[in-house]
């Protein structure tokens, strides 16, 4: 593979430095007429790409005013765009042209404007006239269509008739209207405001271009979908504390004995000194280490309706949970006994006040939220 770069490289390259006169050999006069331009600005006496650039010129000129003739004879008011941007191209080519030094360049100077004129008038009238076809027809997909010919037209002319008015009432009429609400089938008796949080949903910041999601009923809007988030089980735990023990233990120096002769006597070294040994002990400490858990479960299902048909199209499981846990010791004992690791850990892990219910609810809450957004992302190509 790192062989073949290089020549990928060169091969670019020399796609992209390809010769004026062969742009033109093969047909590709705007190019022709550019990359000739352009080494005429550096080189205004490299007479032979003067040549190129009108032989590209006038070719380019042809090819588009053929094009033009075509397009008018066949008498298609669709064609009023093609024959705008052929003129706009033209013009384009003539600029190029009358910025050159006049070196031999030779073209014959010609007014566009009042083609040019006549084609986007002509191009903006008919774009807009599609758009209120497809508007007439009541239609969200076609709406669609109209917005982009209402779009077409105001890049045309920005100021012609209501064109403005009208991309604004497409775009709404094109829009497909979702419903997302939440069934509390769970039958668990809560606080009303503990509820309310939970279905605190915010759908609004999953609106695309044709895709707008409500939480509430606007009674302006139809609503094409409805997506119902049914709580069937809000399930917590009993507050659970499990432990183990152990014993951890450590000889210690504990004083000392003489050592003593055969007589009972206290023996001497060499200097005369009593010769003494370490007396040991064992210390110990009883180590406990706690568990505490709680969960709290919300679980249920997500369910797609098409209002229009009045059919469930999918429904999808969905369940969030929230855990609390922490990690303690306690010691009983002699701490001296300890282990450094079992000190450090006596330190940095202190029992915590278990959550109570209605907080865990909501932690799963939160979750389940998060979830419910990320399976309506999921599921989008449901609705169209």
């Amino acid at each position: 593979m790192k062989k073949l770069i290089p020549f990928l490289l060169i091969a670019v390259l020399f796609a992209s430095c390809k010769s004026s006169s062969k742009q033109l050999s093969s047909g590709n006069y705007d190019a022709a007429i550019k990359k000739s331009a352009k080494k005429i600005r550096k080189n205004p006496g490299k007479f032979e790409e003067v040549d190129i650039f009108n032989d590209a010129y006038r070719m380019a000129y042809n090819r588009d005013i053929t094009e033009v003739n075509r397009l008018k004879q066949e008498g298609n008011p669709a064609n009023w765009s093609k024959i705008y941007y052929l003129y706009v191209k033209m013009q384009k080519h003539q600029d190029i042209a009358a910025s050159l030094p006049p070196v031999g360049i030779n073209y014959e100077e010609r007014d566009f404007s009042g083609e040019l004129s006549t084609a986007k008038n002509n191009a903006t009238e008919y774009a807009y006239a599609k758009g209120e076809d497809y508007m007439a027809k009541n239609d969200r997909f076609e709406a669609r269509k109209a917005f982009n010919r209402y779009k077409e037209a105001h890049k045309f002319n920005p100021n012609y008739k209501d064109v403005k008015e009208k991309i604004k009432v497409a775009q709404l009429a094109g829009k497909t209207n979702v419903f997302f609400r939440i069934e509390d089938n769970a039958k668990v008796t809560m606080p009303q405001e503990m509820m309310q949080e939970i279905q605190n949903i915010n759908v609004n910041d999953l609106d695309k271009k044709w895709m707008n999601y409500d939480s509430y009923i606007d009674t302006t809007k139809l609503y094409h979908y409805s997506i119902i988030l049914n709580l069937k089980l809000i399930d917590v735990s009993p507050e659970g504390l499990a432990s183990n023990s152990i014993t951890e233990s450590r000889e210690v120096e504990d004083g000392f004995d003489y050592v003593l002769d055969a007589n009972g006597n206290v023996t001497k070294d060499s200097l005369g000194n009593d010769i003494k040994i370490p007396r040991y002990k064992t210390i110990t400490c009883k180590v406990t280490r706690f568990h505490q858990k709680k969960t709290a479960r919300i679980s249920g299902v997500i369910e797609y309706y098409d209002n229009v048909s009045d059919k469930l199209l999918k429904k999808e499981p969905i369940s969030a949970d929230a855990l609390f846990e922490n990690h303690y010791a306690l010691a009983y004992g002699n701490y001296d006994a300890l282990k450094p690791e079992t000190h450090k850990e006596l330190d940095t892990h202190k029992p915590m006040p278990f959550p109570s219910d209605d907080a865990m609810i909501i932690r799963s809450g939160e979750i389940i939220k998060k979830m419910t957004k990320d399976i309506i992302v999921q599921n989008k190509s449901f609705l169209k």
